[in-house]
């Protein structure tokens, strides 16, 4: 039997996407038969206990993860419990009849799936871009596109790679996309290069990856996501297939690296003070009307409304930039502007 790690997570660093948010609640219904209407209580809210858990953890892991988890014990599955709520019960000729809402301590749950490596977050599906780059050596000049780039010929007879829910396409050889990817900017792409790349292709994710070829047996890969530091992985086949295996490496990589943002961003919580400048009360109201309708916005708290402009925080999920983007979709910009956030 798997042990519990009951110690609380202080901190963790994150970065999110809000489609891949996790509900931490699940309603249950339960009917228990017992002479004693007390005992059948106490059952009823056991087993509640175990459906709703098993419910919530249901959504972030495989079926075979979750009859591990079945298997916890009641004393050890009631630390996950956060809040129950009692939405209905009563006495019938079946037992005792109850609907509960359960709410699971999310952080402690993903942090005993991932101590047992039961986390299963690529629940949406993820399109990457990849970009392969080539050298002999390491101080070599690096080849983007053309034929001389083998570690991208290689990648180009693979076709399309995919795993679970994760595509990785290799990018296409097109004058636009020459004309961003020098071989001096490959494996440092700003900002500007990043957007542009996203709106020409159509992807979200974008990773580079750099083969260098360390001798018969070996190649090197410098793996890199947007805004992410460079990842360095010696890859070592005896049998002479440095770069077949490499492939595995880089997809076992990335989505690792989906992963891990994906849990860390699902439990992240933060708060900003945020002035909306405005002309009268309706187009405050219609604004908290549609900020209540974003996922990754969990509380909106009007502070000061003085003549012109209301003050009020947003509690919200995931990273700022992340926000920010996702407002932009709903024809809001949010920006940081004299030491304060101003939205319109």
């Amino acid at each position: 039997m798997k042990q519990i790690l009951f110690t609380l997570i202080i901190s963790i660093c994150f970065c999110f996407c809000a489609y891949a948010e996790v509900s931490f609640e699940a309603q249950v219904n339960i009917i228990r038969q017992d002479d004693d209407p007390s005992l059948a209580r106490q059952e009823a809210l056991k087993q509640a206990y175990r459906e709703g858990f098993l419910k919530v953890a249901g959504r972030l892991t495989t079926k075979e993860n979750i009859a591990e988890l079945n298997k916890l014990q009641d004393e050890q599955l009631i630390h996950f419990i956060k809040e129950t709520d009692v939405l209905s019960e009563k006495m019938t000729s079946e037992g005792y009849k109850a609907d509960f809402n359960i709410e699971i301590n999310g952080e402690l749950l993903k942090q005993y799936m991932l101590e047992n490596n039961m986390m299963e977050v690529i629940s949406q599906n993820h399109n990457i871009l990849i970009v392969p780059s080539y050298a002999n050596t390491e101080y070599e000049g690096r080849i983007v596109f053309g034929p001389n780039n083998f570690w991208r010929q290689i990648l180009l007879e693979k076709g399309i790679i995919k795993s679970a829910n994760l595509t990785l396409t290799v990018i296409d050889d097109t004058p636009q996309n020459r004309a961003l990817l020098t071989p001096n900017k490959v494996l440092f792409i700003d900002k500007e290069t990043f957007e542009k790349l996203k709106q020409m292709n159509g992807f979200e994710d974008i990773y580079t990856v750099h083969a260098v070829s360390a001798g018969r047996n070996s190649v090197l890969l410098l793996i890199r996501g947007y805004g992410q530091s460079q990842q360095r992985l010696m890859v070592f086949d005896e049998n002479g297939e440095p770069f077949e295996k490499a492939i595995s490496e880089m997809v076992a990589y990335i989505s690792q690296d989906i992963q891990n943002k994906n849990i860390d961003e699902s439990s992240y919580k933060s708060k900003i003070q945020v002035v909306f400048y405005n002309t009268n009360l309706r187009e405050w109201l219609m604004l908290q009307k549609k900020l209540n309708t974003v996922a990754q916005i969990k509380k909106v708290e009007a502070g000061a409304m003085e003549s012109g402009k209301v003050s009020f925080s947003i509690d919200f999920s995931g990273t700022l930039d992340v926000l920010i983007s996702t407002l932009k979709k709903e024809g809001l910009t949010l920006t940081f502007a004299n030491g304060q956030y101003i939205i319109k």
